[in-house]
């Protein structure tokens, strides 16, 4: 999973390629009153459309220059991340040199991208336990040679040695390459996939399918830089002596422009200049790149900021032509749009989850309760906090995918099952045995397990209090979460903030489970679990299944049959009831995903809206317009 590094290292105990978190663009601004977040009214949120262009004709040739998210950078150039840099915005900027075999997404489309892969779709067989892959012929290596099944059968190789060595972070025990028996080569341009077990299609093809790469074995085969390209992965141990020697030119970030390592590509753009204490990245436009889409641009210039004032400074100045707004100063973005900026927020196909300390000794007895999760996601108030707190720029999310139309999105999720109500919380907790006490916040009466009791572990006169933890240093977050307590107040439950920094939160949250968990919910704040970066089928397992590592501890065993249902059986319908599921089991409180960017591009920039719902810029089809 992809962590965003701009707020923290991966925990220092036990660190898991599971972690998929994006960090939100905010900044440090004023602080929203409480009061105005509890009695302000709902309301639907809308958003500015940006021109596309159409009708215009693009000038060919030109720069851009793209901003990074604050303290983002592109540090590791090989498309195998280690655990520190496996990021999605190093992974996007690695794509724009090698593809994918199947390429995430589109201009607001979810899914597969048939139209700018390497290969045809798919085709499975033998009862879903073979897949046959058929590559494009067009497709040529910037050296002049082909892209071919041999490009893969070295990425097959050399993903295994990752695997087995331990530096090849998006490995996850159980998956690719685990779930593949053999791969038989049909010929130059083909070759099947024989699983270990019957997976569903639409999972197999979204979740593994989609990490393949073809690697230009005639540049990249070799163990050392001054030995010959040939077949020195062939073997195992040839692998790993080719993976490390790889590994160990991307550690080299010195040498990423004169390498010639790096220059064999297939994709639209190559790599021209790099300066490794900046990061500023320079990206030409391949001439001998054959696919769709090619570059009408002939530059693009990407830079990273050490603060949000050095990125507004960028854009005030005209330096930086597709850049971003912090949620902090959106109520200035008229004074960019005056500048000759279009403003656009850039929604994510994301979910915001709260996660329970299912494995606490003080507090996970309460979050066990199913009732009790759902009466606090009854306090959840979406709309408003959309609409007070986001600005209006962020989208209602119901479980482990928000309420979209994409169709990966269950029907069940498009609907709030728990609506914001104090009274239908209150009608939960009284049913269960609970007591308002002397300083109003409730007591078990009722101890035991019974349909009417407040459940296994929680003793009579025990009162309902639950220790939040959240980051602290986003004042739209702290807004959320206090009018969360306040309406958990009032319905008889007490949440007791506690207000830490990230870091701090990793160090405590991040190490839960194996745990104990020493907290009862821990609320990140501008982190969105993610289901981009090559994983595009949202079934949960990663987040809430078995052995899950940022799950809190969640353990259920008709979540995880689900889970696996969604992995191994054909459609859809397997994964709407997974979603559905987790859903209505408040596997996490839910909160709105706020819009992972809010854009400010050069007016006179096209090409770039409709925007990629996985958060990949495309800039290949971005042109100037006069």
């Amino acid at each position: 999973m992809r962590m965003g590094r701009s707020s923290s290292q991966e925990p220092s105990s036990q660190p898991r390629a599971e972690r998929r978190r994006f960090r939100r663009r905010f900044g440090v601004g004023m602080l929203l009153p409480v009061a105005g977040l509890v009695l302000a009214a709902c309301a639907g949120t809308s958003t500015p459309a940006a021109s596309t262009g159409a009708g215009a004709k693009p000038v060919q040739g030109g720069t851009v220059s793209y901003a990074m998210a604050t303290g983002d950078d592109f540090s590791w150039i090989w498309p195998m991340e280690n655990q520190a840099n496996y990021e999605p915005y190093d992974l996007w900027v690695e794509n724009q040199m090698w593809l994918p075999l199947y390429y995430p997404g589109g201009p607001g489309t979810t899914g597969v991208n048939y139209a700018l892969s390497l290969a045809n779709p798919p085709v499975y067989s033998n009862n879903n336990t073979a897949v046959t892959i058929t590559m494009k012929k067009g497709y040529k290596w910037s050296d002049g040679q082909p892209v071919t099944a041999s490009d893969v059968q070295f990425f097959f190789q050399l993903e295994t040695a990752g695997a087995k060595n331990g530096k090849y972070a998006p490995y996850i025990s159980g998956e690719m390459p685990d779930d593949i028996k053999s791969v038989s080569y049909n010929g130059q341009y083909s070759f099947t996939i024989h699983m270990n077990r019957s997976y569903n299609p639409v999972w197999f093809t979204g979740n593994q399918l989609s990490w393949i790469y073809a690697f230009p074995k005639q540049t990249w085969d070799r163990t050392c830089a001054t030995c010959p390209a040939g077949n020195a992965a062939a073997t195992p141990a040839g692998a790993n002596k080719v993976y490390n020697f790889l590994y160990g030119q991307s550690q080299k970030l010195s040498t990423y422009a004169t390498n010639p390592i790096w220059q064999t590509v297939d994709g639209p753009w190559k790599l021209t200049s790099f300066d490794p204490t900046t990061y500023r990245t320079v990206l030409s436009a391949n001439k001998a790149y054959t696919g769709p889409d090619k570059p009408h641009l002939d530059t693009l210039q990407i830079y990273s900021f050490s603060s949000d004032t050095a990125e507004l400074d960028a854009i005030r100045a005209g330096t930086i032509d597709f850049g971003w707004l912090p949620f902090s100063d959106v109520a200035a973005k008229q004074t960019y749009t005056s500048l000759g900026y279009t403003f656009k927020p850039w929604f994510a196909y994301y979910n915001e989850a709260v996660e329970f300390g299912y494995t606490s000794k003080t507090w996970g007895p309460l979050v066990r309760q199913l009732y009790i999760r759902q009466a606090m996601q009854h306090l959840v108030d979406q709309p408003l906090y959309i609409k007070t707190a986001d600005h209006g720029y962020a989208l209602p999310d119901y479980g482990i995918v928000p309420a979209t139309n994409s169709p990966y999105t269950a029907p069940a999720l498009r609907k709030d099952p728990y609506p914001y109500s104090v009274s239908a919380a209150k009608q939960l907790l009284t049913s269960h045995g609970w007591t308002a006490g002397s300083n109003g916040v409730d007591v078990c009466s009722q101890p035991g397990t019974g349909s009417n009791e407040c459940g296994a572990g929680i003793t009579k006169g025990e009162p309902l209090s639950i220790m939040l933890m959240y980051s602290t240093g986003t004042p739209s977050w702290l807004a959320q979460v206090e009018a969360f307590a306040t309406a958990a107040k009032s319905a008889g439950i007490q949440i007791t903030l506690n207000g830490q920094t990230t870091n701090t939160m990793y160090s405590i949250a991040g190490v839960c489970p194996p745990g104990p968990c020493n907290w009862g919910i821990a609320a990140y704040a501008g982190f969105m679990w993610d289901f981009g970066q090559n994983t595009l089928v949202p079934t949960g397992g990663e987040e809430f299944g078995k052995g899950n590592y940022w799950g809190g501890g969640y353990n259920d065993p008709k979540a995880n049959a689900l889970i696996a249902k969604a992995h191994t059986t054909q459609g859809l319908q397997a994964l709407y009831a997974d979603e559905t599921y987790l859903s209505q089991q408040v596997a996490s409180l839910w909160f709105p995903v706020p819009a992972q960017s809010l854009l400010l591009v050069k007016n006179n920039l096209k090409g770039w809206n409709p925007l990629n719902p996985y958060n990949f810029p495309m800039p290949s089809r971005w042109y100037y317009v006069k």
